[in-house]
């Protein structure tokens, strides 16, 4: 072999070595990057499981609350005659004469086949009622929204339009008033023959 020949061999044997190796170090180095994202990626997962677990007890007392506090009714009908029945009482107590009530059904999702979607239903169950009044004073409407608004026994007054009646500086208002609560399951106990 003549030397041009071993200084071209030699050339090439190189540029060989530079392509291979180049792409070579550069998959291991795209390599070492996703294994060093995926590290930290599990790394910030054991932390978060590391604070859940922390936090475990908290959490289970105060899931244990809720059950003890969060009201329960056989039903949604149920629920609804409970909760008019209190907004009527604490209107009474106070003179206001409620014009109009209503019951407001819940709108669900629906999935692609009609029925309602599970993950959409929340973990509380609702009765909603709107309530007008007509010719009220503020105060006593305001003192009336004040007494429904019970958060220890999940009521929250959720929707309030106000709007001045014109006469004897009263206003006409629309409420709706919602009872959070669980239904109840009634185990049907089977019948003796």
């Amino acid at each position: 072999m003549k030397k041009s020949e071993k200084v071209l061999l030699g050339l090439f044997a190189a540029l060989f070595l530079v392509l291979i190796g180049g792409g070579g170090g550069m998959l291991a180095f795209k390599n070492y990057l996703e294994v060093r994202e995926e590290v930290a990626s599990l790394r910030d997962r054991l932390a978060d499981m590391n604070l859940a677990i922390s936090q475990g007890a908290e959490w289970a007392d105060r899931q244990s609350w809720l059950d003890e506090s969060l009201p329960s009714f056989t039903s949604h009908q149920d629920a609804s005659a409970k909760l008019l029945e209190k907004v009527m009482q604490e209107a009474e107590k106070l003179g206001l004469s409620i014009g109009g009530k209503e019951f407001v059904e819940q709108t669900q999702a629906l999935g692609p086949d009609g029925l309602p979607v599970e993950g959409e239903l929340g973990y509380f169950d609702q009765a909603t009622v709107k309530t007008t009044l007509t010719g009220v004073q503020e105060q006593a409407l305001f003192t009336w929204l004040h007494t429904l608004q019970q958060p220890k026994s999940f009521i929250g007054v959720t929707r309030v339009q106000i709007n001045p009646s014109g006469t004897n500086k009263t206003i006409n208002a629309e409420v709706e008033i919602t009872q959070f609560y669980h239904e109840k399951t009634v185990t049907k106990v089977p019948k003796a023959n």
